[in-house]
Protein backbone atom coordinates (compact mmCIF):
# COMPACT_ATOMS: atom_id res chain seq x y z
CA UNK A 1 0.00 0.00 0.00
CA UNK A 2 2.93 2.39 0.56
CA UNK A 3 3.90 4.87 3.22
CA UNK A 4 1.33 7.26 4.64
CA UNK A 5 3.87 10.09 4.53
CA UNK A 6 4.71 9.41 0.89
CA UNK A 7 1.06 9.37 -0.10
CA UNK A 8 0.46 12.60 1.80
CA UNK A 9 3.38 14.27 0.01
CA UNK A 10 2.09 13.07 -3.37
CA UNK A 11 -1.27 14.63 -2.51
CA UNK A 12 0.48 17.91 -1.75
CA UNK A 13 2.36 17.74 -5.07
CA UNK A 14 -0.82 17.10 -7.06
CA UNK A 15 -2.76 19.81 -5.21
CA UNK A 16 -0.09 22.42 -5.92
CA UNK A 17 1.37 21.20 -9.22
CA UNK A 18 4.82 20.52 -7.78
CA UNK A 19 6.73 18.31 -10.22
CA UNK A 20 3.47 17.04 -11.71
CA UNK A 21 0.52 18.56 -13.50
CA UNK A 22 -1.92 19.98 -10.97
CA UNK A 23 -4.78 17.51 -10.41
CA UNK A 24 -7.14 18.14 -7.50
CA UNK A 25 -8.84 14.76 -7.83
CA UNK A 26 -5.53 12.89 -7.56
CA UNK A 27 -4.56 15.15 -4.65
CA UNK A 28 -7.73 14.15 -2.82
CA UNK A 29 -7.17 10.45 -3.55
CA UNK A 30 -3.62 10.53 -2.16
CA UNK A 31 -4.67 12.52 0.91
CA UNK A 32 -7.46 10.00 1.47
CA UNK A 33 -5.10 7.03 1.13
CA UNK A 34 -2.68 8.56 3.63
CA UNK A 35 -5.59 9.23 5.98
CA UNK A 36 -6.81 5.64 5.76
CA UNK A 37 -3.49 4.38 7.12
CA UNK A 38 -3.26 6.86 9.96
CA UNK A 39 -1.57 10.03 8.68
CA UNK A 40 -2.99 12.92 10.76
CA UNK A 41 -2.04 15.61 8.23
CA UNK A 42 -3.73 13.52 5.54
CA UNK A 43 -6.89 13.41 7.65
CA UNK A 44 -6.81 17.19 8.02
CA UNK A 45 -6.36 17.69 4.27
CA UNK A 46 -9.19 15.28 3.46
CA UNK A 47 -11.38 17.50 5.65
CA UNK A 48 -10.07 20.61 3.90
CA UNK A 49 -10.85 19.07 0.50
CA UNK A 50 -14.40 18.22 1.59
CA UNK A 51 -14.90 21.70 3.03
CA UNK A 52 -13.72 23.50 -0.11
CA UNK A 53 -14.68 21.00 -2.81
CA UNK A 54 -11.09 20.26 -3.84
CA UNK A 55 -11.15 17.12 -5.98
CA UNK A 56 -14.39 16.01 -4.39
CA UNK A 57 -17.93 17.32 -3.92
CA UNK A 58 -18.31 19.58 -0.88
CA UNK A 59 -19.58 17.72 2.17
CA UNK A 60 -19.60 19.63 5.46
CA UNK A 61 -20.28 16.55 7.58
CA UNK A 62 -17.31 14.68 6.12
CA UNK A 63 -15.17 17.80 6.45
CA UNK A 64 -15.86 18.04 10.17
CA UNK A 65 -15.46 14.28 10.71
CA UNK A 66 -12.00 14.36 9.15
CA UNK A 67 -10.98 17.49 11.05
CA UNK A 68 -12.04 15.74 14.26
CA UNK A 69 -10.11 12.57 13.39
CA UNK A 70 -6.99 14.62 12.73
CA UNK A 71 -7.47 16.57 15.97
CA UNK A 72 -7.77 13.35 17.96
CA UNK A 73 -4.47 12.23 16.37
CA UNK A 74 -2.79 15.40 17.66
CA UNK A 75 -2.89 17.54 14.51
CA UNK A 76 -2.85 21.17 15.70
CA UNK A 77 -4.56 22.49 12.55
CA UNK A 78 -7.33 19.94 13.09
CA UNK A 79 -7.69 21.03 16.72
CA UNK A 80 -7.95 24.67 15.67
CA UNK A 81 -10.54 23.86 13.00
CA UNK A 82 -12.65 21.74 15.38
CA UNK A 83 -12.55 24.51 17.98
CA UNK A 84 -13.60 27.03 15.33
CA UNK A 85 -16.49 24.83 14.23
CA UNK A 86 -17.79 24.42 17.78
CA UNK A 87 -17.30 28.10 18.62
CA UNK A 88 -19.24 29.25 15.56
CA UNK A 89 -21.74 26.42 15.19
CA UNK A 90 -20.27 25.56 11.81
CA UNK A 91 -21.12 21.99 10.73
CA UNK A 92 -22.05 21.16 14.36
CA UNK A 93 -24.26 22.73 17.04
CA UNK A 94 -22.53 25.63 18.78
CA UNK A 95 -20.80 24.45 21.96
CA UNK A 96 -18.42 26.88 23.65
CA UNK A 97 -17.25 24.28 26.18
CA UNK A 98 -16.12 21.92 23.40
CA UNK A 99 -14.59 24.86 21.52
CA UNK A 100 -12.58 25.81 24.59
CA UNK A 101 -11.44 22.20 25.04
CA UNK A 102 -10.05 21.99 21.50
CA UNK A 103 -8.46 25.43 21.63
CA UNK A 104 -6.61 24.50 24.83
CA UNK A 105 -5.27 21.13 23.62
Amino acid sequence: MGSSSGMYKLGHCYENGIGVEKDEYKAFIYYQRSSEIGHADGMYHVGFCYQHGIGVEKDESKAFDNYLKSAKMGNSCGMLQVGYCYRNGKYVPKDLQKASYWYQK
